[in-house]
């Protein structure tokens, strides 16, 4: 289900304002400041001792972090690279795989298997007809006993592919080049190409690294695809897109020819900034994201994605985080202030699911707004009234659902539970139950009718709604209200109305007791 972001962004505003040094379910437990050096990719690393590294790209090159005391990160080794804000780093059987936007940076190529003593490098820029030609890229993965090389735009801006059988001395083997590729996620013999500047992921088969071939290609809600990975099953696939307002999205594409968005997720703690890469575990999303956040989200349910852990170390990019190391911990590298090691908690969600239907009919309402109160989870059901929220602790809610037209419902005492669907569907009671009401029509007037600039209504003394307590409100047949005056008394007016478009209105009456009464009026 879509997640309903605007309308619940003022209470992250509120709610959270004060609460920017807390955080939930991811305890930091270790930092290693860079300054003045900005960071950016990073990846974990075990030696052949069980030892855990952090292997982290700078503005200078490369920084080898030991881990083996999260409590103490120490950096053991620098490896040199050109000047850049941009470096990110992969690795294969005891080797680590460096690319840097920097032109002449080509890849620093780090044996690693002599740590915790010692590492050697070398600058490869290509090979054999490409020799020479290999001077920056974007990213880079390592799968299979092959070498991914994105971006960068001399060899091609779309992905160069290098063996890496000898992993001292890679082989370039083949390209894809029908578009700029920004990052890829390889698993088997399929290649998802985030497209970044084609405004979509691609689907490539690469069975045949000499001659990759395109399978198909879908637009990402922000249509700007920085990265994506795929679900441990490869039935979903998870999406970012670098740009302010833009939501990581959860596809199933277990059918390539029927690729669907299931849902969206914005961070709880500043919305409008973007997760930047998305990394899954098991049934979890780690989103490194922009203002400063590192959240988790709950993708047991990709159609009902949940966040259940957060926190916010500053005001930069997190640019990207690591949770697989043995022990469990997460490092993350924020861009301005550092390295920073968290104990996590994979807290599974407590979900909220049911329909949102009209009380008088039974049809199903489309567009209902559900929140749940005191967090900042909401959702927009479908046309077939469907909504899926939820709350990342377990407890008694208040649910709230509305839609213009429709009394706004609050439902106490809902109970979540962790790890389980909770089922409640809503009717909502429409605000004109009945345009027809024989004491009623007697004791109100409305003219001219048809209406052109204004419209005039005249109330009997006699009548439920007489008196300046009654609010009077011209909606159009939806529901959706164009303005609302209180009573004058006996006549009231309702002016500047030559804008609106020729149709049917509704003037609705409600008087200081919740009385209603509505009348069709026509243009």
């Amino acid at each position: 289900m879509l997640k309903f972001i605007r309308i619940w962004l003022w209470f992250s505003v509120v709610y959270f304002s004060n609460n920017l040094s807390a955080q939930l379910n991811l305890q930091q437990i270790g930092h290693l400041p860079y300054a003045p050096l900005s960071l950016a990719g990073c990846k974990a690393y075990v030696d052949s001792t069980g030892g855990e590294w952090a292997l982290v790209g700078t503005s200078a090159g490369l920084s080898i972090v030991d881990l083996n005391d999260p409590t103490q990160p120490v950096e053991r080794f620098t490896v040199p690279g050109l000047p850049n804000g941009w470096r990110e780093v992969r690795t294969w059987k005891g080797f680590a795989y460096v690319g840097s936007e920097a032109q002449g940076s080509g890849i620093t190529i780090v044996d690693l298997r002599e740590l915790p003593d010692n590492v050697t490098w070398k600058v490869w820029l290509g090979d054999s007809a490409y020799d020479s030609l290999l001077q920056r890229s974007h990213t880079v993965q390592c799968m299979d006993g092959y070498l991914y090389i994105f971006g960068g735009g001399d060899v091609t801006s779309g992905c160069t592919i290098a063996d890496i059988s000898d992993p001292w001395n890679p082989h370039i083997v083949g390209k894809y080049t029908l578009a700029y590729v920004h990052d890829g996620f390889i698993r088997g013999d399929t290649l998802w190409a985030s497209e970044i500047f084609d405004k979509r992921f691609a689907v490539v088969d690469i069975s045949d690294k000499t001659d990759p071939q395109l399978i198909t290609t879908q637009p990402t809600p922000g249509a700007f695809n920085h990265n994506a990975e795929l679900s441990d099953n490869s039935r979903f696939l998870f999406t970012t897109d670098e740009k302010p307002n833009t939501p990581l999205g959860a596809f199933d594409v277990s059918d390539l020819d029927n690729i669907t968005l299931l849902d969206t997720y914005f961070p709880s703690q500043k919305p409008s900034a973007e997760v930047h890469n998305v990394r899954v575990k098991g049934n979890f999303l780690v989103n490194p994201s922009y203002g400063g956040q590192l959240t988790i989200v709950d993708a047991t349910r990709p159609d009902n994605l949940i966040e259940t852990a957060w926190v916010v170390v500053g005001n930069s990019l997190v640019w990207d985080a690591d949770p697989y190391l043995p022990s469990g911990i997460v490092f993350a590298t924020a861009r301005n202030e550092g390295l920073f090691i968290f104990q996590p908690t994979y807290q599974n969600a407590s979900w909220l699911e049911g329909f949102v239907t009209d009380s008088i009919t039974g049809q199903p309402l489309n567009a209902a707004k559900v929140f749940v109160l005191n967090t900042p989870n909401a959702d927009t059901s479908r046309t077939t009234g469907q909504y899926k929220t939820g709350a990342a602790l377990p407890g008694s809610y208040t649910i709230r659902a509305e839609k213009p037209g429709y009394q706004t419902k609050f439902i106490s005492d809902v109970t979540l539970q962790t790890n389980q669907v909770t089922a409640l569907d809503i009717a909502l009671v429409p605000e004109i139950v009945s345009t027809q009401h024989p004491d009623f029509e007697k004791t109100i007037l409305l003219s001219p009718a048809p209406f052109s600039d204004r419209i005039v209504v005249d109330i009997r003394p006699e009548s439920p709604f007489a008196g300046d307590e009654t609010m009077i409100r011209l909606s159009d047949f939806s529901g959706k209200m164009i303005l609302e005056k209180q009573s004058s008394g006996e006549r009231t007016v309702l002016e500047s109305l030559g804008h609106l478009p020729a149709g049917t209105y509704l003037i609705t009456l409600q008087n200081g007791v919740g009385a209603r009464y509505a009348i069709k009026i026509v243009k």
